[in-house]
């Protein structure tokens, strides 16, 4: 996998979908970019430390986030500054009840930001999985990732 770090637009929003060694499976993030080189990543976790269940993460990442294995950041919206803290509250609220996996949540987190307005969709969120899916999936046998805009996002 090239190790050409990937640049991301200060207050950029973007799904992350990384490889997990799997040809059918991702794991895919949402990541909040501060500056080109940090940001905050949210996401779900598979723990064993919580019984073998999903858990709601965020971390503070400093570079590209998942840097060997990231296949695709897909910048759906821009954040103003002010709003950081409030889109970090919220997606704290976003439901984590089963059935849940990454994709779930994430796909829960796209739809409660739309309705409320944190970011503008011109699609459904599944034409967005399914246009991050499939750029990954061909990224995957090639060994490279790549950064896009999102073609059912106002950015």
């Amino acid at each position: 996998m090239s190790r050409d770090a990937i640049q991301f637009d200060p207050n950029g929003l973007y799904i992350l979908i990384s490889d997990i060694g799997s040809d059918i499976q991702f794991h895919w993030a949402l990541y909040l970019a501060a500056t080109s080189h940090h940001g905050m990543m949210f996401h779900m976790i598979w723990s064993i430390e919580t019984g073998h269940k999903w858990q709601y993460q965020v971390k503070s990442i400093m570079g590209t986030p998942n840097s060997l294995n990231l296949l695709v950041a897909l910048k759906i919206a821009t954040m103003e500054p002010a709003l950081h803290a409030a889109l970090t509250d919220r997606l704290a609220l976003i439901p984590h009840t089963a059935p849940i996996t990454c994709r779930l949540w994430l796909k829960r987190a796209l739809h409660d930001l739309d309705e409320e307005g944190y970011i503008q969709l011109t699609g459904k969120v599944d034409e967005i999985e399914q246009e991050a899916l499939t750029e990954a999936a061909e990224n995957q046998p090639r060994r490279i990732r790549t950064s896009m805009r999102s073609r059912y996002c106002i950015v």
